[in-house]
């Protein structure tokens, strides 16, 4: 982070967590209530209407599966949103280290996000872009959604014509691939999709540009995940093959109905103790992390050892073929 950037307000900033054309995401201290937060500023290509209505959105949920909306504030030209900071890992990075995940754990994750979608639905909002990244775990075992730039409310205005995609291919509904008229069973395949790479560390589609990404989501043919998931769970493939059904009759019609097929695989004794069970997981990764770094650490020492025995052992070798260059130099003379 530039050394100049020190405070935004009355936020003293700590860090640059994101970087992009879209925003900047930064820590900060919000200095009167001595409280963390996370502050995300308005990048150069960000439209300040979409920003607004960003702000907007955020404010009207409360829930505890979404992170909060503190503030929204213009300082000259540029606009800030102020957040919830949550303090753990992000599911990607989750995903990265410890997939696949076990079918129950995973479970969990998505009946929390169910909650929230639930949530924004009954309020009216679209999220358009559920996908690892923007889902969040805190060391104490609540899982959040973030990230509401590219959601839409009942009421909010159309800020993109028709024909145009909004989203992450790799997590995009059919529908929103063909760039088509969303309904909330959109968020529902999403999470599908979260779903099936966290039981198999795999995306159910995937290619090397986003057109063929797109083609392939557009078709809606992929492997099920029973023949991936190394733990061959019926009951969690038939859940994601039904919320990702191409035909929207024939998808969960709401999320309630995919939480409840969560809920009756998860177990009532799994559910009450979800939390600890999150917790757990996630220190067990952290400790993962740690040894793996220690590791690394001791190659690295180990490298830099061997490297030093050689320049000695090719010192010495050069010693020795320059000393017997020169006793066979003097031996010519003498003779």
């Amino acid at each position: 982070m530039k050394q100049e950037i020190k405070y935004i307000g009355n936020y003293k900033i700590l860090d640059i967590i994101g970087k992009g054309g879209m925003a900047r995401v930064y820590t900060a201290i919000h200095i009167p209530l001595n409280r963390v937060v996370v502050i995300k500023e308005m990048g150069k290509s960000e439209s300040r209407r979409r920003f607004k209505q960003e702000a907007l959105i955020s404010a009207s949920l409360s829930h505890r599966n979404i992170v909060t909306a503190y503030d929204y504030f213009n300082i000259g030209s540029s606009c800030y949103l102020v957040m919830e900071y949550i303090d753990g890992m992000n599911l990607s990075e989750i995903i990265e280290h410890e997939a696949p995940l076990h079918p129950v754990t995973a479970a969990i994750i998505a009946r929390e996000v169910c909650l929230a979608i639930g949530h924004a639905c009954k309020n009216g909002i679209l999220h358009r872009d559920i996908k690892p990244t923007n889902i969040l775990i805190s060391r104490q075992g609540e899982v959040k959604i973030s990230d509401f730039g590219v959601a839409r409310g009942e009421d909010s205005p159309h800020l993109t014509s028709t024909g145009t995609v909004i989203g992450t291919p790799f997590y995009m509904s059919p529908e929103q691939a063909a760039g088509k008229e969303l309904t909330y069973q959109s968020d529902i395949y999403s999470l599908a999709i979260v779903l099936y790479e966290m039981v198999t560390a795999k995306k159910p589609f995937f290619g090397e540009t986003t057109q063929a990404i797109t083609a392939k989501v557009c078709r809606g043919r992929y492997t099920s995940s029973l023949w991936k998931d190394p733990h061959h769970s019926l009951r969690i493939s038939r859940i994601i093959n039904k919320a990702m059904k191409k035909n929207l009759k024939r998808r969960y019609k709401t999320v309630e109905y995919m939480r409840w097929d969560l809920e009756r695989f998860i177990g009532g004794k799994n559910i009450l103790h979800k939390d600890k069970i999150l917790i757990d997981f996630l220190q067990r990764i952290e400790q993962s992390k740690q040894i793996t770094t220690v590791i690394k650490k001791k190659k690295k020492r180990r490298k830099k050892k061997k490297r030093r025995y050689l320049l000695v052992y090719l010192y010495i070798l050069l010693i020795l073929i320059i000393t017997g260059l020169i006793y066979y130099l003097v031996k010519s003379v003498t003779q």
